[in-house]
């Protein structure tokens, strides 16, 4: 029987406990009513128990060591500033890279251009490099080479200090995010050591309290 009357009663008082809830006013928490009498009258209409809750003192929410604190916000603060720089760096050499990744195009496509021009200057005048039996055609296909072979050489120089930067570039960030780490690690260090002391403490302050109460005896 007991087992039979036990679901019952927990049927009904859900349903009380519903029929109470829906009897609640909705309240607008944009209009100058205050929090405390909202969460007052909401709890009016709630089941009342036995069980009191009690609120949590704010003692022991503002007693954290404050230099804990301060080095955990310092140290959140230096991974914002690395992730932001990262990503600056990132972006500007992103920008410098697609500058000369255009700048190389146009070159390409001059050197196509000459290249071409010279094919058919050679092609028009059905003449040979090696016959020179035309001395104005073959100046001008000599200028033409000696052009195209100016604008490769140049090509190639811009092409190897671009590399070399991009090295140097990539060192220096390679640098600054071993430096980042170690930053990292040393204020890791710190707050494992402020903890270890913390505790030391503690337990010092309980001895302390053991010996006084020993003596007062």
């Amino acid at each position: 029987e007991l087992q039979m009357t036990f679901p019952t009663k927990r049927k009904c008082v859900s349903k009380t406990s519903e029929q109470e809830f829906s009897k609640v006013p909705s309240f607008n928490f944009a209009s100058n009513i205050s929090a405390d009498s909202v969460f007052k009258a909401a709890n009016q209409g709630l089941p009342k128990f036995d069980k009191k809750v009690e609120p949590v003192s704010k003692k022991t929410v503002t007693r954290r060591p404050l230099s804990r604190y301060q080095l955990e916000t310092e140290l959140k603060n230096k991974n914002q500033l690395v992730e932001t720089l990262k990503q600056q760096v990132a972006r500007s050499e992103l920008r410098e890279l697609k500058k000369e990744n255009e700048r190389l195009v146009h070159e390409v496509e001059k050197l196509k251009q000459i290249q071409e021009t010279c094919m058919m200057i050679l092609e028009r005048r059905n003449i040979g490099p090696v016959t020179g039996s035309n001395i104005e055609e073959e100046k001008e296909t000599q200028a033409c080479r000696e052009k195209t072979t100016m604008l490769t050489k140049k090509v190639i120089e811009e092409l190897k200090l671009f590399c070399h930067t991009v090295a140097e570039e990539k060192e220096m960030l390679e640098t600054a995010m071993a430096k980042w780490k170690s930053a990292q690690e040393e204020q890791q260090h710190a707050l494992e050591k402020q903890s270890y002391i913390h505790a030391q403490i503690k337990e010092w302050k309980a001895i302390l309290e053991g010996l006084g109460k020993l003596l007062t005896m």
